[in-house]
């Protein structure tokens, strides 16, 4: 039976024509988990679970779902599947969600917050680097500059004009592609300090502690303003309440957002900068003006951007006659990680040889073609999910910079 939502609609007859697409299949379960038709959604998740097609981080989601429908076999193949694909973190939480969930129904007096241990180090503060540390991304740090580290560093221009420094700019796009090291640089741009929210010092299996571990990362930061708060992992805190089937999930999506709205809070002079993997997970209220109105793409370093990147890896390490310029034509959307793993694969080769012969060889480009024929980027599948976000969920045209790095003309839509 055709659904009447034309979105659905929409994903059933492109799954129908091309049935092994796990992509659009893991966008339609994410589609009816967000109208609540769980029946539904868990069907798709299964058939992903049973295909080993369901990547780590959306294995954590859907094990959340299910977790909260009472699904609890699901929820053990879920965490199996995140297991395999090492999200540790993930699994940890996921895992803490459960313990919170056996306590809340079978332990009442794990409500009162006072008995759960004082949080601690909610906020660390990390060393700052600068753009120059960051290969490549010339179009993104433009932005950034003219965003955000003009109105720290000119003061007076901000007071001439009645603007206020500080807000919430969101980081989002594959992994490995640059994001943490953004917000780092950034904030050694504007000569502040910088703070790391980490989400295994937020989450808390007891009632209540994670709002309050949160609610002093932000007063803690506000104490240091002006500072730079980043927010590392944010769909984890901020996921979409309209996907939860429980209250009490909500909690910390609304202390965030009471966080970031300054009526209850200080935050001048406080700018806080998030990054995610999955911007098409969060709650929209995060997005609204005031919080997150400012959403940046962080693509794939482009070609001259590979070929910085891998002189930076390359630095005080012997080398021969290598083309940076002809490896960084060969490793087209290759991450920031993944020419790193490039390098260190490049040298494993030389290692072996320097074993072998008893001698110190430099790196050739003979050891990186060895290299290369084990490594590929691991961009795609984000790539191929965002493209399928965009071409049927892009309804206000928030993913405009990726349909143009995917060269998906403008206006195309499918309803």
């Amino acid at each position: 039976m055709t659904p009447d939502d034309p979105l659905l609609a929409g994903l059933l007859q492109a799954l129908e024509a091309t049935p092994d697409n796990h992509a659009i299949r893991l966008l339609l379960a994410k589609q009816y988990a967000e109208r609540e038709q769980w029946d539904d959604a868990f069907e798709q998740v299964a058939r992903l679970l049973d295909a080993d097609a369901l990547p780590g981080e959306d294995a954590v989601q859907a094990g959340g779902w299910a977790l909260d429908a009472g699904r609890l076999p699901l929820v053990e193949r879920c965490l199996s599947a995140a297991e395999q694909a090492g999200q540790i973190d993930g699994v940890a939480n996921l895992r803490q969600r459960m313990l919170a969930a056996q306590a809340q129904s079978g332990v009442v007096a794990l409500r009162v917050v006072g008995s759960a241990p004082p949080a601690h180090g909610a906020v660390e503060s990390e060393t700052p680097l600068s753009f120059n540390d960051v290969g490549g991304l010339a179009k993104v740090k433009k932005l950034l500059h003219r965003r955000i580290i003009l109105p720290f560093t000119r003061p007076g221009l901000l007071e001439r004009y009645r603007k206020r420094a500080g807000g919430g700019v969101l980081l989002y796009g594959p992994p490995g592609c640059g994001k943490t090291l953004l917000a780092r640089a950034t904030a050694g741009e504007c000569r502040l300090p910088f703070f790391v929210v980490r989400i295994d010092q937020i989450l808390s299996a007891f009632i209540g502690q994670s709002e309050q571990n949160l609610h002093a990362a932000f007063e803690q930061a506000r104490a240091s303003a002006p500072c730079v708060l980043f927010l590392d992992e944010i769909d984890a805190l901020g996921f979409a309440r309209s996907r939860m089937q429980s209250e009490h999930t909500r909690g910390l999506v609304d202390q965030l957002l009471q966080e970031l709205d300054s009526i209850s809070a200080d935050n001048e002079n406080l700018l806080v900068l998030a990054a995610t993997n999955a911007p098409w997970d969060l709650d929209d209220a995060l997005l609204r003006p005031g919080r997150f109105d400012r959403t940046v793409f962080v693509p794939p370093p482009d070609e001259a951007a590979r070929a910085e990147i891998l002189k930076i890896h390359l630095a005080d390490r012997p080398v021969q006659g290598l083309s940076l310029d002809a490896i960084a034509q060969r490793t087209e959307r290759f991450s920031g990680a993944d020419l790193e793993a490039l390098v260190e694969r490049a040298y494993d080769e030389v290692i072996e040889e320097a074993l072998a012969s008893d001698t110190e060889p430099p790196a050739t480009m003979e050891h990186f073609e060895t290299a290369l024929e084990d490594q590929r980027a691991s961009t795609g599948p984000w790539l191929e999910r965002a493209r399928n976000y965009v071409e049927f969920a892009n309804r206000d045209d928030r993913y405009e910079d990726v349909a143009k790095y995917l060269g998906i003309k403008r206006g195309w839509r499918l309803f």
